[in-house]
């Protein structure tokens, strides 16, 4: 065998070499990529949840400012009202004394 035969098949090997390692690099990075994209989805899908559950609770947030917002309007209107019969008590106590 000549030095230029040896030297062929030496770089013959190492393209072949050079080629299983670039499918098994292949075949590595779609299980990776495979894994990833379960991973987002599984992710995506309790974020949904999360999402859901933040806008259920901010709705129901406004629904109770709104009660708040109707309770103590409706205080001041009655403590209003207090007031004034207070003040008319007092002035029929004072009309009786």
């Amino acid at each position: 065998m000549t030095d230029n035969d040896l030297t062929i098949k030496v770089l013959q090997g190492i393209r072949e070499d050079l080629q299983q390692s670039n499918r098994d690099n292949a075949a590595r990075f779609e299980q990776v990529t495979a894994t990833i994209n379960e991973r987002f989805a599984h992710v995506n899908q309790r974020f949904e949840v999360v999402e859901s559950v933040l806008r259920e609770m901010s709705e129901q947030m406004v629904m109770q400012s709104r009660g708040i917002k109707v309770a103590i309007e409706a205080r001041t209107n009655i403590e209003k009202r207090v007031d004034d019969h207070e003040r008319r008590i007092a002035e029929l106590e004072q009309r009786e004394h």
